[in-house]
């Protein structure tokens, strides 16, 4: 998540595999390596400031689980809605396989309900 939080795609990018099966993918996303890529560039567009902290982790043959904490500040405009200027915080749950060194496999939840509503765009 280093990498993610600095911002630096490139590195993110050469660690997915070009055939990613992600069995999460957001709405609307491409399928494959090309999907998970534009999902970190939307969210790292729409909130400059996200940070992702690792609270636990699991690895057990090619298998890693996590759970992390997602923060960040909404400046621009994600999912087609309008920079709201307010923050998040929510807990995610992730789990890949990898082969040869990358990301080959993803499967995750997020608590998106919590964070559409923090960010104003849904009632509580």
């Amino acid at each position: 998540m280093s990498e993610l939080n600095a911002k630096d795609m490139a590195t993110m990018e050469s660690i997915i595999a070009d055939d990613l099966v992600d069995n999460d993918a957001m709405p609307g996303m491409a399928p494959g390596n090309e999907g998970m890529i534009d999902m970190m560039r939307m969210f790292v567009g729409a909130f400059p400031d996200l940070n992702v902290v690792v609270d636990h982790r699991v690895a057990e043959g090619d298998l890693v689980a996590g759970v992390m904490t997602t923060e960040g500040t909404q400046t621009g405009e994600f999912m087609g809605m309008p920079a709201s200027g307010k923050k998040f915080s929510v807990r995610e749950m992730h789990m890949v396989r990898v082969a040869n060194g990358k990301m080959a496999e993803h499967w995750g939840l997020a608590n998106e309900l919590s964070m559409m509503q923090q960010l104003g765009f849904m009632s509580e």
